[in-house]
């Protein structure tokens, strides 16, 4: 699994990061239509959505010193399918 990005945040923090999707759709003149969010066991994930291709995941909690990562999987208006995953140090 390749780690696209890689993020901190703190365990009080409630955050939101960005994952783009929109070069990829835009290659295949396509466009999102749903997206699936998890998260390792130890962080939150509040809440997620899809927008012109850019997946928001909100994120809270996790432990000091810990590392987790967050799936994201979008399907496109024309049937593809394509994941993404972030890791999110808590500092």
């Amino acid at each position: 699994m390749t780690i696209l990005a890689q993020f901190e945040k703190s365990a009080v923090d409630v955050q939101d990061f960005d994952i783009y999707y929109t070069e990829w759709l835009t290659s295949l003149n396509d466009t999102g239509k749903s997206v699936v969010c998890t998260a390792d066991a130890g962080i939150t994930l509040v809440s997620s959505s899809l927008v012109n291709g850019v997946v928001k995941v909100w994120l809270s909690g996790g432990t000091s010193n810990h590392n987790y990562k967050v799936n994201t999987t979008v399907t496109s208006d024309g049937g593809r399918v394509k994941q993404a995953t972030i890791a999110v140090k808590i500092v």
